[in-house]
Parts: C-alpha cells; structure tokens; sequence
C-alpha cells in the first residue's frame, strides 16, 4: 500500500520515515524545488542524534543545539530515500494526501501554503559575532526572541516583530509562520508532530484490517 504525503520538511520526512519504518511504502510530495531551501524556520533543536552533529554544523548550547537547519533537512531527506521512499519535488500533493505542510505562506521559492493556523510571523538574520544588535543577547532565548552560535561560527537570530538591522547588516534575512512561543518553534516540535501523524495512520490502518 502507498501511502501519500504532503510536504517535505522536517514534519513530513520524519512522518515518511516512520512509516517506513512500519512496513509501508511511502512517496512524498514537495511544492518547492529543492529540500531544505529557502530557509524559513530557526536552526534550533533540543536534541540531535550524534550522527548529525558535524553533519548539520551544530553546536550545544545551554537550551539545546544550534544548527543548519537546511542541512538537516537534506540529510532526513537521504535517510527517507536511502529507506525506499519517493521524493517528488515541485509537486503539490494529491487530494486525500497526508497533511504534514505546517504553515507557511506562499513566498519566493516557497510556492504553496501551509493549513496549520494560529501562527505568527517570526522574523531573523544571519549575522557575524561582531555585529549582533542590541536587542538581543547571543545564546539566549526568552518568548519573543532568540539569539544563537552555530558550529559554522555564524549567529542566527529571530524575533517576533520587525527585526533590527546590524550595523553591516544581515548576510541573510528569513522569515516563517510558528507558534507564537518561542518554546514551540525548534526542529524536536516539527519532529515529533510527524512521529504522531505517522503513528496515528498506523493505527487507524491497523484498525481496518
């Protein structure tokens, strides 16, 4: 049995896997081009499998690990098709597909919209250690801002409301739809809701057979 899914970020890759993981075949359905790009959500997670350290240039801090998060995503993308799963890119999925599209909206690159509601916009930057704005304080995260080192040496900063300009400004700029707690925005969230998509449709097969 082939099961469809929708969206190939860190929610649908980690649904596709653990569906893999149970027996199913599985093909998965991405909007954009390319996995992994454009970047729209912090490179921020509370744990990280070791495999995954160097690859991702993370970096442990004191609420978790700073990471590429693009990177990440490759890399859950080789594993779900190292397993036997299909990647359709620049498809949008069927009707009746799997829903694990989160929320964005439609942007440069990013050319179909999620269906989660109750997010807002969060903004951030990559910048140098040297030019990190006032407003934020590096490695440290309250509800509406967050401030962070990646092992690459860059820091990635986000905020909730306009983002501030450093005095040589942003080498990137990025922007997504989360939660409005900063708390419910890492990579272990997006993660863990894909397990229970999976773990749910398991069931509900399981039941009808």
């Amino acid at each position: 049995m082939m099961i469809e899914v929708s969206g190939a970020g860190v929610r649908g890759l980690s649904c596709g896997i653990k569906l893999l993981e149970s027996g199913l075949d599985v093909t998965i359905f991405e909007a954009r081009q390319e996995i992994g790009n454009p970047v729209r959500s912090p490179g921020l997670i509370l744990k990280l499998d070791s495999e995954f350290i160097e690859k991702t240039a993370a970096k442990k801090n004191n609420f978790g690990w700073a990471f590429r998060r693009e990177w990440f995503e490759k890399l859950l993308a080789k594993k779900f098709v190292d397993m036997g799963g299909i990647i359709k890119l620049k498809t949008t999925g069927p009707i009746g597909s799997v829903n694990c599209t989160g929320g964005k909206k439609t942007a440069p690159g990013w050319p179909s919209q999620g269906t989660q509601y109750d997010l807002v916009t969060w903004n951030g930057g990559i910048v140098i250690s040297s030019d990190i704005p006032s407003e934020f304080e590096l490695n440290s995260i309250t509800d509406d801002r967050f401030c962070f080192e990646r092992g690459d040496g860059l820091i990635e900063c986000w905020i909730r409301g306009d983002l501030p300009r450093p005095k040589q400004g942003w080498l990137e700029i990025m922007q997504g739809e989360h939660p409005i707690s900063s708390l419910e925005i890492s990579a272990d969230k997006a993660m863990s809701e894909g397990h229970e998509v999976a773990k749910n449709l398991i069931h509900s097969l399981q039941e009808v057979s």
